[in-house]
């Protein structure tokens, strides 16, 4: 069943990411994978997500010291690895480890026994299970916008992702680098007009709000500056609808296989 399932999804038509974020859909955006049941930033977090059908799979990425792009949402490896037990020291930072010191790790355990031997993956990896379904909401969070645009390019996959970053030079250096590939600004706190303003400057297509900051007003204030509002992290229904009424345009959420759920019922 598992395998009749992926296989209409890859059969499936693949909108680019500029043809979603331009469309008049709310949409459902896998964070970490399907990381509310299997480790965020794997492999299987991502297979796993595309029989439910999200727009958009999220995933975050560091270099290492050799400069490969590894997926990995934390600065250190304690949290999502065995690093301690396997390399013998706390608090490793993934800049300090080559890519191959770190194949070795097990990024499964730590969530459930069963996904033991489950491994980092890189960007390439990540971006190949994911675009066999899906689109990739790529979010960087170390590295430079060179090694990233290059690495899209060479796949030939830069109309299928959305580059976002909490380092807004970053994303302005990525814009630089290849205005088309669309990009989202990623922030906390109130979404006032200086914050929009800043947004403007740099002329991406999205900003990736903190849900607790994000109301109506705020909301209707992205859409009139040229914006579409995605939020970030979206686990609760009643939030979800909330949001959705306001006219959120994009959900991030850990629970994507419920997610279409909660937006079709009224309660």
């Amino acid at each position: 069943m598992a395998d009749a399932l992926l296989a209409n999804v890859a059969a499936a038509p693949r909108p680019t990411a500029a043809e979603l974020v331009n469309g008049s859909d709310l949409l459902v955006i896998a964070h970490r994978g399907l990381s509310s049941r299997f480790p965020e930033n794997t492999l299987p977090a991502f297979t796993e997500a595309l029989p439910f059908k999200p727009d958009f799979i999220e995933l975050d990425y560091r270099h290492t010291s050799d400069g490969v792009p590894i997926v990995i949402h934390d600065a250190k490896l304690d949290r999502t690895t065995n690093s301690v037990s396997l390399l013998g020291a706390k608090e490793i930072v993934i800049g300090e480890k080559k890519a191959a010191e770190l194949k070795p790790l097990d990024a499964g355990t730590w969530f459930d026994a069963k996904f033991a031997g489950t491994y980092l993956p890189t960007l390439d990896e990540s971006l190949d299970a994911i675009l066999a379904g899906s689109c990739c909401m790529v979010e960087r969070k170390d590295g430079d916008a060179k090694t990233l645009v290059e690495l899209l390019h060479k796949k030939q996959v830069a109309a299928r992702c959305i580059v976002q970053a909490f380092d807004w030079d970053f994303i302005a250096d990525v814009r630089k680098l290849d205005p088309s590939i669309v990009t989202g600004l990623l922030g906390k706190d109130p979404l006032d007009a200086e914050k929009l303003a800043k947004a403007r400057e740099i002329g991406s297509e999205v900003v990736g709000w903190r849900e607790s900051d994000l109301n109506a007003a705020s909301i209707a204030a992205a859409h009139a500056a040229g914006f579409k509002v995605w939020s970030y992290t979206v686990d609760k229904p009643e939030r979800a609808r909330e949001l959705a009424a306001a006219g959120l345009d994009g959900l991030i959420t850990n629970k994507a296989d419920l997610a279409r759920d909660w937006l079709a019922s009224p309660r």
